[in-house]
């Protein structure tokens, strides 16, 4: 009796190890798993991240807009844009040089490459801009790709801010002041003349 007894308590010690260890293992398990996404959110929520955005800029001049929203420098970035959207650019200088060239990004930072002006957008957005950009943090390595069809942008009327507003304004001003002084300065002439005519013939 004592011996089935005995071969009881061991069954019984077994199997609750056996479930501790089940137990021990799913633990340590979601554990490790808890720890792992902390990590990937950790990196997610502080790597760097660059996008590559259509705009205009100054009232006419067509750029793309390389930015870091991230929060670490990016490092090694490279833009590679299709060769059928380069070969249709007729200013494609700056677009040639940004796709053979690899630079840092600083965080909140942004390059501008100007590939024309809005005249010219008609014929430039035949060809669908693709891109793929790709850079490095101190967490990992980036590739991601994106296409903009620019002839999304062709109805919109071109706005920048109240401050271009200002400055077309500003200009229009600058060139009336100087009609106007050009127109006093012809007056003044002729006036100094007459003057100048009226005293030599007093003086006869």
């Amino acid at each position: 009796m004592t011996d089935w007894i005995m071969i009881a308590i061991t069954a019984v010690y077994v199997i609750a190890t056996i479930f501790i260890c089940i137990f021990n293992y799913r633990s340590a398990k979601a554990t490790r798993e808890q720890l792992a996404e902390s990590k990937r959110q950790f990196e997610e929520n502080n790597r760097a991240f660059v996008t590559v955005t259509f705009e205009t800029i100054r009232g006419s001049l067509l750029v793309l807009n390389i930015h870091n929203h991230g929060h670490q420098v990016a490092n090694n970035v490279s833009v590679k844009i299709n060769p059928e959207f380069i070969a249709n650019v007729p200013d494609k200088e700056y677009l040639v040089k940004l796709c053979e060239s690899s630079f840092t990004l600083g965080v909140d930072k942004s390059w501008f490459v100007c590939f024309g002006g809005t005249p010219e957008l008609g014929k430039i957005s035949n060809i669908p801009l693709k891109i793929t950009i790709c850079y490095s943090d101190i967490f990992s390595t980036y590739s991601e790709s994106t296409t903009i069809d620019l002839k999304q942008y062709l109805w919109s009327i071109i706005y920048d801010s109240p401050t271009e507003d200002t400055y077309q304004e500003m200009k229009k001003m600058t060139k009336s002041i100087q009609s106007m002084d050009k127109s006093i300065q012809k007056l003044q002439k002729r006036m100094d003349a007459f003057d100048s005519n009226r005293g030599e013939v007093s003086n006869e």
